[in-house]
C-alpha cells in the first residue's frame, strides 16, 4: 500500500512539473482566488470591528426642557433604572453640562467669551442611558416615548445613532456580497483552468494510460495521480497566497489603525494563523481536486 501510494504521489508530482507554464498559470489563477478569499475575510473582520465599536459607543441621550425640575427628571431616571434591559443611567445636570462644554472648548477664546456674555445657562439637563445589548435600545426608546413625563423631554437622540449603524452595516454587507460574488467568479475560472490543464495532461498521456491498463494497472492507480496533480496546484497556490497576504497585512495594518485606532488587522490574522492557514490550504486543495475529478470523469474513460 505504501509503495502504491508513493508511486501515485510521484506520478502526480511528475505531471505537475511536466506541464511547466500551464502549471504556473493554473497556480497563479488559484493564488488570485485565495487572495481574494483572504481579502474578503479581512474585510469581514474590519466591518465587524467597526460596527461593534459603533455599537459600544451608542447610548440614548434624553434632553429635557429648561423648565423641567430635577424631581421630575429623577422620576424618569428611576423609571428607567427599573427596566430590565437598562444597564446604567447617568444624570447630567445643566451646570455639569456647561462645565463639560467649557472644558471641551477650553482653547477656544471665542466660545468662552460668548458663554461669559450669556445671562443664563443655555444647556439642557440630560440622561445618558446604556442598554445591556444593542438590540434592546428600541425597547427603551419605546418606553420613553410612552412615558407620562414625555412632554418634558425635548429630544431623544438615539435615532441618529441608529441610522449611522444601519448605514455602516448596509455598506459592509454590500461589500461582503460583492466580494463573495467576485470570489465565486474567480473560483469558477480557477476550476475551468485546472480542468483544462488536467484534460491536456490526460490527452498527452493517453498512450501511457493504455499501457498501464494492459499491464493490469487498476483504475485507482491510473486516476489518482491526476487528483494529486490538482491538489498540488491548490497546495502551492495556498503557500504563495499566504506568503503574499501576511506581508501585505503587515504593511496595511498600521494605515488602517491610523484611521481606526485599536483595529489590529495583522495581529488578528497572526493570532488566528492556526485556523487561517489550514483554511487557505483546504480551499486551495479542494478547488484543485474537484477540478481534477471533473476532468477525470469527463475525459478519462477506463
Amino acid at each position: 500500500m505504501k509503495k502504491a501510494l508513493k508511486r501515485i504521489y510521484v506520478a502526480g508530482w511528475t505531471n505537475f512539473k511536466r506541464n511547466g507554464f500551464l502549471s504556473f498559470g493554473t497556480t497563479g489563477v488559484m493564488v488570485l482566488v485565495l487572495l481574494l478569499f483572504a481579502g474578503l475575510m479581512a474585510l469581514n473582520f474590519i466591518a465587524t470591528q467597526i460596527v461593534a465599536g459603533l455599537q459600544s459607543k451608542v447610548d440614548i441621550s434624553v434632553y429635557f426642557k429648561i423648565d423641567a425640575s430635577e424631581d421630575e427628571i429623577s422620576r424618569v431616571k428611576q423609571d428607567l433604572e427599573g427596566l430590565e434591559p437598562v444597564q446604567s443611567v447617568v444624570y447630567v445636570s445643566r451646570d455639569k453640562a456647561l462645565e463639560d462644554f467649557k472644558a471641551r472648548h477650553a482653547g477656544d477664546a471665542l466660545i468662552q467669551d460668548s458663554l461669559a456674555e450669556l445671562a443664563e445657562n443655555p444647556l439642557q439637563a440630560s440622561l445618558n442611558v446604556k442598554a445591556k445589548t444593542s438590540g434592546q435600545y428600541a425597547a427603551i426608546v419605546g418606553f420613553l416615548e410612552g412615558n407620562k413625563l414625555r412632554s418634558l423631554m425635548e429630544k431623544i437622540n438615539f435615532y441618529e445613532n441608529e441610522e449611522v449603524i444601519k448605514r455602516v452595516e448596509g455598506i459592509s454587507g454590500g461589500l461582503q456580497n460583492w466580494g463573495f460574488v467576485a470570489t465565486m467568479v474567480l473560483a469558477a475560472i480557477a476550476v475551468l483552468v485546472t480542468f483544462n490543464t488536467v484534460r491536456l495532461t490526460i490527452y498527452s498521456q493517453r498512450q501511457e494510460i493504455e499501457i498501464m491498463q494492459l499491464v493490469g494497472g487498476s483504475n485507482w492507480q491510473i486516476k489518482a495521480p491526476y487528483l494529486v496533480e490538482g491538489g498540488a496546484y491548490g497546495m502551492f497556490a495556498a503557500l504563495i497566497a499566504s506568503a503574499v497576504f501576511y506581508p501585505a497585512a503587515y504593511f496595511v495594518s498600521p494605515k488602517i489603525e491610523t484611521l481606526m485606532p485599536g483595529l489590529g488587522l495583522f495581529g488578528y490574522f497572526v493570532s488566528n494563523v492556526h485556523e487561517f492557514i489550514p483554511l487557505l490550504f483546504f480551499v486551495g486543495i479542494l478547488l484543485g481536486v474537484v477540478s481534477s475529478a471533473v476532468a477525470i470523469r469527463r475525459f478519462l474513460k477506463i
